[in-house]
């Protein structure tokens, strides 16, 4: 059920953005640098802009999975010293 949930909820954004991208094709004018630029359809600028903000959102998502991990690692190995010097304690009062 959930997957036709999905199906139909993502069906409605890709048809809102087929009929946005439909009525904007105009072309816009990106400048690079004095002067120098390209002529896009408006569409296709707005589609580039949204793809690079999901990009970067990732790479940051996916810098702060690489951080928390290693941070987990660091913790796992802390614990495993910590049981084990419970062990030879317990070890050490038989």
């Amino acid at each position: 059920m959930t997957k036709i949930l999905y199906f139909l909820l993502f069906l409605i954004i890709f048809l809102i953005a087929l009929v946005f991208s439909l009525l904007n094709l105009d072309p816009v004018k990106i400048y690079f640098y004095k002067g120098h630029g390209i002529e896009l359809p408006l569409a296709l600028v707005l589609t580039l802009e949204l793809l690079a903000g999901v990009v970067i959102g990732y790479s940051v998502r996916l810098l702060r999975y690489m951080k928390l991990s290693s941070e987990c690692n660091r913790l796992r190995k802390e614990l495993a010293l910590a049981e084990q010097e419970i062990e030879t304690m317990e070890a050490d009062l038989e």
